[in-house]
């Protein structure tokens, strides 16, 4: 199994500030990318459902 990294910069409305995330995809066996973490609370955020990072983070999986 594979790990890749993706860094990924925008507004963040709970920080109220720019942020810059890590996320790690892992890779499947069909090659397929699934998200598997991201550097920040979004499981706990209340702005996930309009946050432009999250969208951008799982627009990166195949």
């Amino acid at each position: 199994m594979e790990i890749e990294e993706e860094f990924i910069s925008g507004f963040c409305r709970t920080m109220n500030n720019g942020e810059t995330v890590c996320c790690e995809y892992t890779i499947q066996d069909d090659g397929n990318r699934e998200l598997t973490f991201m550097d920040c609370a979004h499981e706990r955020c209340v702005n996930t459902g309009a946050c432009e990072i999250f969208r951008q983070a799982h627009a990166l999986e195949k």
